[in-house]
């Protein structure tokens, strides 16, 4: 085998005759004595063959430098046998996860550590003509650098973790300022939106999904999204899952919607396209109106503004409430069964477009059952839906109740 070797044997290499133990102490010793220097050089071949860490300022080179002098004495230890300690390895793997080095950077220094030493101590076996013997140590060195950049691993994976879920929280605190009104500044609002990586680009929508079992939308819907191009950040306000989108284009909104409707669990309201960050309050507003103009009970998204008697009736439910109670207050005194198809009836004249052969056909009975029960609505009510005024007045007191502002009597 050539003693020369760049790299030390690997592990379970015993050819050689044992090294005298004081002689490795005395050896490593040697190393210990020169620790500073020796931090020094390695240091700079690590910085040298790792593109990550830049153009580093000095102060990054002596961070890094004090942790690489920490380690190495740490090894050296280890190698006289004293008590292994991690925490050297440890604050690799933390500084350098801090520092944005990649984890297979932080593994590299590591094997370069590890020969490093082995280049050391096989320089000063060589000067006291005991080479062949120095051999007996390489598994031990191996194994120590095994365990040590095992420990900074695990240390570098914790605090990317811990970074990821503190980037989450304060991304999610600003969007949060932005949309709930905190931030009245106008130039403050277009900093958040470029902290949040969303200016550029279309336009700027806003998206309020309703809490359910699972926070109201699946896991996976931002990666959904960019599949249209558009990026997305959320956080949770007043119970909801909410949403800053930017658009590629105005003319993805059609398309926005209805991949929000394909993976909706429950009702979700999308604001009207904006272009200043500063408006994005007035649209959550927008989005949370748009959200209860669907349904109670129903899943899928509604863009604001494209139902205007839904949009009323979200916008005053008080007043809705009222004028359903009043429009339908003969149906109060129908058992609950009777006003429910009584009002289902109605529901699907009015999605049929006014068609009672089709309504007929929806609900699964004859034509005449359908005019029997949209007249007996009328004698009730005494609004028709032959008669236009009637007809509308009747569809916003269905909307009302439909969308949680009342019930039917």
């Amino acid at each position: 085998m050539d003693l020369k070797s760049d790299a030390p044997p690997g592990p379970g290499v015993r050819t050689a005759p044992r090294m005298d133990p004081r002689s490795a102490v005395n050896l490593v010793a040697q190393l210990l004595g020169a620790v500073d220097p020796l931090a020094d050089e390695l240091t700079d071949q690590i910085f040298e063959a790792e593109r990550g860490y830049g153009d580093q300022e000095q102060t990054t080179h002596e961070r890094v430098r004090t942790v690489v002098r920490d380690n190495l004495r740490t090894l050296l230890l280890a190698l006289q046998e004293n008590p292994v300690s991690l925490d050297a390895a440890r604050e690799a793997g933390r500084l350098k996860a801090e520092l944005g080095i990649p984890l297979p950077a932080l593994l590299h220094a590591y094997r370069l550590g590890g020969r490093f030493i082995w280049d050391r101590l096989l320089a000063a076996a060589t000067g006291e003509g005991r080479a062949t013997e120095l051999l007996y140590l390489a598994s031990d060195i191996w194994q120590i650098i095994d365990d040590h950049s095992s420990a900074a691993a695990e240390a570098y994976r914790a605090t990317v973790e811990d970074q990821t879920l503190r980037d989450t929280a304060a991304r999610s605190a600003m969007l949060t300022t932005l949309l709930d009104g905190s931030t009245t500044s106008a130039p403050r609002a277009a900093e958040i939106v470029r902290v949040l990586r969303l200016e550029g680009g279309g336009p700027l929508v806003v998206v309020n999904a309703e809490p359910d079992q699972d926070d109201g939308l699946p896991a996976g819907t931002a990666a959904k999204l960019r599949t249209l191009g558009a990026a997305s950040e959320w956080t949770r306000l007043s119970g909801a899952a909410v949403g800053l989108l930017r658009l590629p284009h105005e003319r993805t909104m059609p398309a926005a919607t209805d991949l929000l409707t394909s993976i909706a669990t429950t009702r979700i309201g999308v604001s009207r396209p904006f272009r200043s960050p500063a408006d994005a309050t007035r649209a959550w507003r927008e989005a949370q109106v748009a959200t209860r103009c669907l349904p109670t009970g129903a899943h899928g998204a509604h863009a604001y503004g494209t139902a205007p008697i839904a949009l009323l009736v979200a916008s005053a439910p008080d007043a809705a409430a009222d004028m359903a109670r009043s429009v339908f207050a003969a149906l109060e005194a129908l058992p609950p069964p009777e006003q429910a198809t009584l009002l289902d009836t109605l529901d699907t004249w009015f999605s049929a477009g006014g068609s009672t052969t089709k309504a007929a056909e929806l609900l699964h009975c004859h034509r005449n059952t359908v005019l029997y029960r949209l007249n007996r609505i009328g004698e009730l009510t005494g609004r028709h839906t032959t008669d236009a005024v009637g007809s509308a007045e009747l569809y916003a007191a269905l909307r009302a109740v439909r969308q949680g502002s009342a019930t039917a009597g």
